[in-house]
């Protein structure tokens, strides 16, 4: 069972460390509650694991989180023929209430912990801008190198960004962002002419290696600390806060889309509505003094 986890986590990794890691320990919690070989595994056991979930007060997003890495696992042991009779259809996500609206930064907190970031290192600077500047994902971000960079037909700088399902997306980067790629490559004793064979990272540690999504978010965290925000800054925050900012200056939702690489138009659309506040709301027409 332990080889089957392992090449399982091996498969998750491939797009993100930080997934692989979560889903890892949730699998594990999962298998020890239930305490049979995978192949003797009913829907009556992923449904009373369902059941302990509940018991457990654990958040519907963290059941979530929990059921998904579960699901994800089992269909991979069914694929390899290793469970005949799936009890994936115990497994039913709970809907999770949309949490990204109260989870960025306003256009002067970005700008804070850009120069929070400055004050960690050149390394976590340029991790911070690449996050804020193109809505990239934490493992994105650790995997790129300086051969996704490339210039279209019309000589704009973009970003090839191999995402979630090793889906590609292209991204457009800023001559500000372009700056601080050539500063880096520079103080790195680096050339900054594109080459397709070049296999750099974009980013670095203080070791010259790529940095890991544990990494980034220590850095990110270290930002934040450093531009003395009240907030809890992840990553993820970032990725919010470009999709939050970039609405709110008039991006369309294919737009946001495109960048984020969002599967479901929905998820963007979310962006869009959010960007206006909480203008129009029916308060407004509520016909009562209050005080």
């Amino acid at each position: 069972m332990e080889g089957l986890l392992e090449t399982w986590t091996a498969t998750l990794a491939t797009n993100s460390e930080h997934t692989a890691r979560a889903y890892r320990h949730a699998v594990g919690q999962f298998l020890d509650t239930v305490g049979k070989p995978v192949g003797e595994l009913t829907v009556q056991d992923a449904a009373r694991y369902v059941g302990e979930l509940g018991k457990q007060g654990l958040s519907r997003a963290s059941i979530a989180h929990h059921v998904s890495a579960v699901r994800s696992f089992l269909k991979y042991a069914q694929s390899l023929g290793v469970l005949p009779v799936s009890p994936l259809d115990a497994l039913k996500r709970p809907s999770v209430a949309i949490t990204s609206m109260n989870r960025y930064l306003t256009q002067e907190e970005a700008q804070a912990l850009l120069e929070g970031a400055r004050d960690v290192s050149d390394s976590a600077h340029l991790a911070v801008a690449l996050m804020l500047g193109t809505g990239m994902r934490v493992a994105e971000v650790a995997r790129a190198e300086w051969r996704h960079l490339f210039r279209d037909p019309q000589g704009r700088l973009g970003l090839l960004v191999l995402g979630k399902g090793n889906k590609e997306r292209v991204l457009a980067v800023r001559d500000d962002l372009w700056g601080l790629l050539m500063a880096e490559r520079e103080r790195r004793g680096l050339g900054v002419t594109l080459s397709a064979k070049d296999r750099t990272p974009l980013v670095v540690t203080n070791r010259g290696t790529a940095p890991n999504t544990v990494t980034l978010w220590r850095w990110v965290k270290a930002a934040a600390d450093a531009a003395g925000l009240d907030k809890d800054a992840s990553p993820h925050w970032l990725r919010h806060t470009f999709g939050t900012l970039t609405a709110a200056n008039g991006a369309s939702v294919f737009a946001i889309q495109a960048s984020m690489g969002h599967s479901d138009i929905s998820t963007s659309q979310r962006y869009v509505h959010w960007a206006t506040g909480l203008a129009g709301s029916a308060v407004e027409n509520l016909p009562l003094t209050l005080c």
